[in-house]
């Protein structure tokens, strides 16, 4: 994902355009103002992959699960998947 930084001066002028640039999920808009922390704009559907991919990497059991299927190394077809899955 390509990152553009603004301050928050320039940010406030271009607003629309730098939420909608944020919303394709293809750029993240870092603002920065003096004195805080900068701030990072981007697609709500981007931030909740991130969150879920931080809650599953944050739990030992799903580590263990996924460790487990990268060692068993057994793989099957999309087709044969959702075969096993009656869908």
């Amino acid at each position: 994902m390509d990152t553009t930084a603004y301050n928050a001066s320039d940010a406030r002028q271009d607003f629309y355009s730098l939420v909608k640039k944020a919303s394709t999920g293809l750029k993240a808009i870092e603002i920065n103002l003096r004195g805080s922390d900068p701030v990072l704009m981007i697609n709500k559907a981007e931030a909740e992959s991130w969150l879920e991919t931080l809650d599953i990497l944050s739990s030992p059991k799903e580590i263990k699960a996924i460790r487990s299927g990268m060692a068993n190394k057994k793989l099957v077809s999309f087709k044969e998947l959702k075969r096993s899955l009656g869908v």
